[in-house]
């Protein structure tokens, strides 16, 4: 993939790695937003079905989360491309275990899913950061959250279409998704299985091989420690916070939300189409403003503030526009404004260019932060962000609507403070490196 239509060889890789990752969460993402209200179909069916859809969610990023731990020594034993192939097929397994419809079932498959995950993830930091340099790292991070985000957009119209009409989400839709959504994964998994080689890898895995799975836990932890990661880890906190909210509870909550009619379960996916063009539009804006962003000091900052604020519209909207009990299942209940659909809509638009804004530039302080320490910093990430999606979910399950919105506004107003913080250390610290190297 050598300056194809005169796109460098990293960058190509780059964008078939990002088309991989593409066609898996078409299906992934689509399963994970519609995963509350399908668990819960599920229950109105089966009174024995004694599953809570938060409550898979929350098991399936705590093993996520642990498992992250692990995932750079597994980078080095069996290296990238088998990585993320695995930890494809062993998620597609995940959402297929749906069909089942037995409790002990989705529990197992949901450890299974969360193991494959974190090989999938911390592969993919690896494999992003081994074919960008440091002038292009942004740029790169950009495509990849675009074509990522774009995923949501074509699951969900499926779903949409499927949904059309429906009040309540009976077994033959049910099924007719889940097979759809099994054989995107195993298209992805072929895809994944072609994978080239990173262009940095050829010589420097032969280096990795001499390292041992303890020493590569060692310098994990060694990272872990740093002070940069520790001021970082309330806003990786808050990610996890917020993508627990706007993927898997609040399509949900306008999907219970019974004020809308007929139309309300097909709202559900339509939420995650208008969630995902959301991010996709603040991953182009990234893209576009790339250039200019990276000369600027504060150009990271400025992009997280723009999705910070975003987000902070959303929640004023969404607290006097869904009912606070729409978090727990159907409702009749009134919000403190009549509920409508186009409000509704949009905050998925702002939620998702939110979500776009922080995943992006999370990636992108972690690259020029930790440059030969690429798969560690991005495994600390996800593990991060994994155990407050993980405490959302579980959080959802006791807290209705008024009490989540105000505190994840809070959370957003420190998060984007500790990245201010870290990225003024970010700049210092090059500032200094600089210096020193000039004579």
């Amino acid at each position: 993939m050598n300056n194809l239509f005169g796109i460098d060889s990293g960058t190509t890789k780059v964008i078939y790695m990002s088309f991989c990752f593409l066609v898996l969460y078409s299906a992934s993402q689509t399963f994970l937003n519609m995963e509350k209200t399908v668990i819960s179909s599920i229950n109105d069916d089966n009174e024995y079905f004694e599953v809570d859809g938060y409550n898979i969610l929350a098991l399936d990023y705590i093993i996520y989360g642990v498992s992250l731990w692990l995932g750079p020594s597994a980078i080095n034993i069996i290296g990238l491309r088998t990585c993320m192939t695995a930890g494809a097929l062993i998620y597609t397994l995940f959402f297929s275990s749906v069909l089942v419809e037995k409790a002990w079932v989705m529990y197992a498959f949901t450890a299974i899913g969360g193991t494959g995950a974190s090989l999938l993830w911390a592969a993919e930091g690896k494999y992003l950061a081994s074919n960008s340099s440091a002038e292009v790292i942004s740029r790169n991070v950009g495509i990849f959250w675009t074509f990522y985000c774009s995923s949501s957009i074509i699951g969900n119209l499926y779903s949409f279409y499927i949904l059309q009409g429906k009040k309540y989400l009976d077994r033959g839709s049910r099924n007719l998704i889940t097979y759809s959504l099994t054989a995107i994964g195993g298209v992805a998994t072929l895809f994944f299985a072609l994978l080239p080689p990173a262009e940095k890898n050829e010589t420097e895995d032969k280096k990795l091989q001499k390292v041992s799975p303890l020493k590569e836990l060692k310098t994990t932890w060694k990272v872990f420690k740093t002070k940069e990661m520790i001021i970082l880890a309330v806003t990786f906190c808050y990610t996890g916070l917020h993508q627990a909210f706007c993927s898997g509870i609040y399509s949900p909550s306008i999907g219970f939300t019974l004020q809308f009619g007929n139309r309300s379960k097909q709202l559900v996916p339509l939420s995650g189409v208008f969630l995902g063009l959301g991010q996709v539009i603040g991953s182009c804006w990234q893209i576009m403003q790339g250039k200019r962003l990276s000369k600027l000091r504060w150009g990271r900052r400025m992009v997280l503030t723009t999705g910070i604020v975003a987000q902070l519209i959303s929640f004023a909207l969404i607290y006097i526009n869904i009912p606070p009990s729409a978090v727990f299942g159907n409702t009749t209940e009134s919000a403190i404004i009549r509920s409508n659909i186009f409000i509704a809509i949009f905050c998925s638009v702002l939620l998702g260019f939110g979500d776009g804004c922080l995943n992006t530039q999370n990636y992108s302080i972690l690259a020029i932060l930790f440059p030969n320490e690429a798969a560690q910093s991005c495994a600390l990430y996800s593990f991060s962000k994994s155990v407050s999606v993980a405490v959302g979910f579980f959080l959802a399950t006791f807290f209705n609507l008024y009490y989540q919105i105000p505190f994840l506004a809070v959370m957003a107003i420190f998060a984007l403070i500790s990245y201010i913080y870290a990225d003024m250390c970010t700049f210092k610290k090059c500032n200094d490196q600089n210096n020193i190297s000039t004579p």
